[in-house]
């Protein structure tokens, strides 16, 4: 009955899913692929049915064969203790002779290590000849190693085993005579090996290899050594915490332990390196050095060269925590640097193209080493070191020698041959061109041939030489310039404008050649423009050419008299400075005549200035007139060269002197002068006290009261006793310089 209700509720449950799955009449078609997907999932459950099936059978086999195995190991146990129980059964006769069967085992057991011992004993030469003999197979060397570690191992043990007899010790050091002899010519094998390390990295890597192999191995067995004896060291401190007495004796065991070193195998093997690179270096170094400088040169491009090879071939052969190549290079810098200075040390007798040729090879090794990977600051211990410091000095002072030997020349050259002109008149001599086309050239062989540290050098010489220049041009100055010409000075002029525009371009040139940290070193701005100043200096000396003129002079002294007064002497001048600027504008460059033009202008005001303040004629309303007209004319002329408003600013002190020297009473002296201040406040008081005595009319009281009150106003303007800054007038102006005790020479 529950069978048949089961399968009732499974067919209603089979209705139920059927339902859920055709909910739809159209559905029905679907039918078809529903069987077919059951019927794949009913294959699929029967393979994995069978998987399952076929890994429990074999689980079951094996389940079997554990048993079997089981069942004869069994087997075996009990009849081996039915053998056990058989042997018992026969010793328990032999109980009575238990200390005659002990004593004999105990005889047995040491025979037996005896003879052990004996025939190790007797092996050790015949090991030790073994070893020598594989000597001469470097293939065999990590073999021999090994031979001879393990006859040490003997020694050790039968030395410790007769410690308590010193005859039988001094025997059994006799006899291992031979094992030290066979080490020695190991290690002499050994360290060949090093020392030729760099042929055998060529040539035969492996035999290299090798030996390092061996190294490390006895390396390894001195750490090992090391730490037994800390380890033991340890323990017999402990132990003496036990027991006191034993403390002392502990104590020096330890001691002794830890002076034991190992071989110390790796130590040597750089010292045996560093030995082989001094032979290498031993005939550069020589005294014969000096002899040829030629084939010195090529020896050390030779050696530099292997730290090529060297990287390549020798560096790969050792572990890496060597660092030998950095170790290498460390050996081959240092002595290239000993050879720079034996040969620094006679510098003076070498040639400039001798110490460049030197130069030249430290550039070529530094980039060497920087093509190798190493870093710049080591690369450049060579040329930074102080090994070069004498080349580069000896170099530099004669260039400094010889350049200025040829600018001197050419200096003297300049006085008397006449200058030359261009294709538009401007004056010039070749001194310009010539002296930046020498410093140029020697630029140009250092940065190809030099190091940076000569290039920085020579670049401070070449601004001493240009500053030196611009000294020896200034000597000219202390010459009147009517003895000097005016040709010869606009020519000064157009050099140093040339000077200043090359000297730009080779500082260029040179700041862009030189690394950051030299180049921030260098100031080449301000020499530079000291070729401006030289410039500047000598159009003032051509303005004063003008006024040193004997007719310019002439008119000069005629200011403020009465041909001035009918109008004879400012057209005059201005008639003469209209010939000299016509001359001028054509010999010197546009830039420069500007300059010279408010020169002039400025040096016109202070003549007109000192000449008003000279001269013993009162001032009239005809003075004031002509003034005036002055005013007007200079400016006029002036306009044509310069832009309106510095001619204005440049003129403004004639016109406020004119208002001053017009003023009609005591407020408006003091006013007038508070505006002067403003324009020009080195204008000192005793300006008042000239123009104020020229007036009629004025008493001698209220005068004194203007001048009075005029140079509290100047001393209150002061700015810590001095004037806020200097005007281009009244510095220059020599009536006021000639006075004692007044204020404003503080800025002469």
């Amino acid at each position: 009955m529950m069978v048949e209700d089961l399968g009732v509720e499974a067919k209603e449950a089979a209705v139920r899913e059927v339902a859920k799955l055709l909910p739809l009449p159209e559905l029905l078609q679907s039918i078809s692929s529903i069987k077919a997907d059951y019927i794949s999932r009913q294959q699929a459950n029967d393979a994995q049915l069978s998987t399952m099936v076929a890994e429990q059978v074999e689980q079951a086999q094996a389940g079997l064969e554990s048993l079997s195995l089981s069942d004869k190991t069994i087997r075996q146990l009990s009849q081996n203790f039915v053998e056990i129980e058989k042997l018992c059964q026969e010793c328990q006769l032999l109980i009575e002779n238990h200390d005659q069967i002990k004593l004999l085992s105990n005889v047995r057991n040491n025979l037996n290590t005896t003879l052990k011992d004996v025939e190790g004993m007797m092996s050790i030469s015949v090991e030790a000849a073994a070893a020598r003999n594989s000597l001469s197979d470097d293939k065999e060397l990590i073999n021999t190693y090994e031979r001879l570690t393990a006859l040490d191992g003997k020694r050790r043990f039968a030395l410790a085993a007769a410690s308590s007899h010193q005859e039988e010790v001094g025997r059994l050091r006799e006899y291992f005579e031979d094992v030290d002899r066979t080490w020695e010519t190991f290690e002499k094998t050994l360290w060949g090996h090093i020392s030729n390390f760099y042929k055998h990295a060529k040539e035969s890597p492996q035999t290299l290899v090798r030996a390092l192999r061996v190294i490390e191995m006895q390396e390894i067995l001195d750490q090992l050594a090391e730490e037994a004896v800390e380890d033991e060291g340890g323990a017999d401190m402990e132990n003496s915490r036990k027991n006191s007495k034993k403390s002392a004796t502990s104590s020096r065991n330890a001691q002794q332990k830890s002076n034991t070193q190992g071989k110390g195998y790796k130590d040597r093997c750089y010292e045996h390196i560093r030995k082989s690179v001094e032979q290498r270096f031993s005939q550069l170094l020589s005294e014969a050095v000096f002899d040829d400088l030629e084939g010195a040169l090529e020896e050390a491009k030779k050696i530099g060269e292997e730290l090529g090879d060297i990287y390549d071939y020798v560096s790969p052969c050792f572990p890496p925590r060597y660092e030998i190549f950095q170790f290498l290079v460390n050996l081959y810098t240092e002595r290239f640097t000993r050879w720079l200075r034996l040969l620094s040390d006679r510098a003076n007798n070498l040639r400039n193209t001798d110490i460049l040729k030197v130069t030249a090879w430290v550039v070529e090794y530094q980039e060497t080493l920087v093509g190798l990977g190493v870093d710049d600051s080591l690369a450049q211990v060579c040329s930074e070191s102080g090994a070069m410091d004498p080349f580069v000095n000896t170099y530099v002072e004669r260039m400094q020698a010889t350049t200025r030997n040829w600018y001197m020349n050419l200096l003297k050259d300049d006085k008397v041959k006449p200058p030359k002109r261009t294709e538009e008149g401007k004056l010039y001599t070749p001194i310009a061109v010539d002296l930046f086309r020498i410093l140029g050239d020697q630029v140009q062989i250092v940065r190809e041939k030099s190091t940076d540290v000569l290039l920085y050098r020579i670049s401070l010489a070449i601004i001493q030489v240009m500053s030196d220049f611009q000294i020896e041009e200034k000597q000219k100055l202390e010459e009147p310039a009517s003895e000097i010409g005016l040709e010869v000075l606009c020519a000064t002029i157009n050099n140093n404008l040339r000077c200043y525009d090359l000297s730009m371009e080779l500082s260029s040139s040179i700041l862009e050649a030189l690394p950051q940290n030299f180049a921030e070193q260098v100031n080449f701005e301000d020499t530079c423009k000291g070729f401006l100043e030289v410039a500047k200096e000598f159009v003032y000396q051509t303005v004063r050419i003008i006024f040193e003129d004997p007719g310019v002079q002439e008119l000069v002294v005629k200011l403020y008299q009465r041909d001035w007064l009918e109008g004879q002497v400012t057209e005059s001048l201005v008639v003469t400075f209209e010939d000299y600027f016509t001359d001028v504008k054509m010999y010197i460059e546009e830039r420069s005549f500007r300059r010279f033009v408010e020169a002039c202008l400025e040096e016109t005001i202070v003549v007109y200035v000192d000449r008003l303040l000279v001269q013993k004629n009162y001032i009239k309303e005809e003075t004031i007139e002509r003034m005036k007209l002055d005013e007007e004319f200079i400016m006029e002329f002036f306009r044509l060269h310069l832009s309106v408003s510095k001619v204005e600013n440049r003129v403004r002190v004639l016109a406020d002197l004119r208002e001053l020297a017009s003023s009609e009473s005591p407020d408006s002296f003091t006013l007038v002068y508070t505006n002067i201040l403003e324009h020009q406040p080195d204008c000192p008081p005793e300006v008042v006290e000239k123009l104020i005595g020229l007036r009629e009319g004025i008493p001698r009281k209220d005068a004194k009261e203007v001048v009075q009150e005029c140079k509290e106003i100047y001393e209150s303007s002061l700015v810590d006793g001095n004037p806020p800054k200097a005007g281009f007038v009244f510095p220059k102006v020599k009536s006021l310089a000639s006075s004692k005790n007044r204020l404003w020479r503080k800025f002469t």
